[in-house]
């Protein structure tokens, strides 16, 4: 029960639990076991919250009562508990990622403000600042989003380089290309009611260290902040609304691929097992279930195996090995799983750690939970790939149905 974290769906808030140690008590057959994590006080006016349970799955809408109607006594295991004064409880926003499955583009988006970063290696070539023929299939992805604000708002674009050449030739190209794509956006759509700012950072904002062919082409990018007037325009639009992507043909699986509820045979270590999940219920905008998987002898594989592969880890550093892996799928946008980041910066995503082994016939239970795409049935998709190295898990279940809270 380590990492359990309250949540409230409804208000797109985490917390995080303050009491060190513990979650690890034995459970035996025919009997019970108690566990009290703790955590901050809630904000006011909230009469319902949601629990994150590792391994087991969320409990939905679980009633905030006073201390006197626990059925417990508080007291005794407040006393008991090691409150660790150091950490911060929250609440945290609740984030959700959005990548376009050709690494195209990536959008993060919250309450408040969307961020789009737009791939440099697709928009221009080599050391250019010329638009390329590509562009304009990209660029549609922030078109979309900003016709979700009809009263417009503040829009920054930022272009950013790698460490190759000198900083003064980056910087310089940097700016060159955000200058392109504000023109060519206020091309492509109305920006009267949006106020542009324009600049560019060359190399001294990386995504992630300049270490590798790979990372450098992750930071090479143009970054767009849209941070409309009047946020609770996008809900009109319903969910899903102006993802990159959405409408067209989803990538060809890399894994074995068949119905969520009927279960698809893969194989784990050279052990036949098998995953499946049943439905995923909707509940105020986010999509939650439990995937499960089961093997038929003991299995061991390394930590990061059900994660995501080292590209997509890089968009959305988790901090932890847990089973990021599996994105749900609408045409050509993976939406990896709703996270939030903590008071140290750490982004925690709402699913299992994962401890290297799966024990014979015993189910293995992953809670996951994902934004509302406003799908009738849904495809979860695990990419495959490498991570460090080694690979990572790839399968594909579709026909996923969606049903109400």
């Amino acid at each position: 029960m380590q990492a359990v974290r309250l949540l409230s769906l409804e208000k797109g808030l985490a917390f995080c639990e303050v009491t060190t140690g513990g979650g690890n008590e034995t459970v035996v057959p025919g009997e019970s076991a108690e566990l009290f994590p703790v955590f901050g006080a809630l904000p006011d006016g909230l009469s319902s919250v949601d629990v994150f349970l590792p391994n087991v799955g969320v409990a939905l809408g679980v009633p905030v009562v006073d201390a006197d109607e626990a059925g417990y006594d508080v007291d005794a295991a407040l006393a008991d508990a090691e409150i660790d004064e150091s950490v911060e409880s929250g609440p945290f926003e609740l984030n959700s990622v959005v990548v376009a499955a050709d690494g195209s583009s990536d959008m993060e988006s919250d309450d408040a403000s969307t961020t789009v970063n737009v791939s440099g290696d697709v928009l221009f070539a080599t050391d250019s600042a010329e638009l390329s023929d590509k562009a304009d299939g990209v660029l549609g992805s922030v078109v979309e989003q900003l016709k979700l604000y009809p009263s417009g708002g503040m829009l920054a674009i930022t272009g950013h380089t790698d460490d190759v050449n000198t900083d003064e030739h980056n910087q310089d190209l940097s700016e060159r290309r955000a200058k392109a794509v504000s023109d060519r956006l206020g091309e492509l759509t109305d920006l009267s009611g949006w106020e542009v700012s324009v600049s560019g950072k060359g190399e001294s904002e990386p995504r992630v260290a300049n270490d590798s062919d790979e990372n450098r082409q992750l930071n090479r990018r143009v970054e767009v902040l849209l941070t409309p007037t009047d946020p609770s325009e996008a809900d009109a639009a319903g969910p899903g609304a102006g993802s990159a992507g959405s409408s067209g043909e989803m990538p060809e699986p890399t894994g074995p691929v068949g119905r969520g509820p009927d279960g698809v045979d893969i194989e784990i270590d050279g052990v036949p097992a098998r995953i499946t999940l049943d439905s995923v219920t909707r509940y105020e905008g986010y999509l939650i279930g439990n995937i499960k998987i089961i093997a038929e002898e003991d299995a061991s594989v390394s930590v990061g195996y059900f994660g995501v592969p080292t590209g997509m880890y890089s968009l959305r550093e988790w901090g932890a090995y847990q089973s990021t892996g599996f994105g749900l799928l609408k045409g050509e946008s993976r939406y990896l799983l709703v996270d939030f980041t903590d008071a140290g910066g750490v982004n925690l995503p709402l699913t299992n750690f994962w401890r290297n082994r799966l024990g014979a016939n015993v189910v293995q239970s992953f809670p996951v939970v994902w934004p509302d795409t406003g799908e009738d049935t849904i495809t979860v998709d695990a990419p495959g790939g490498k991570r460090l190295g080694r690979p990572v898990f790839a399968v594909r279940l579709t026909d996923i149905p969606v049903v109400e809270s």
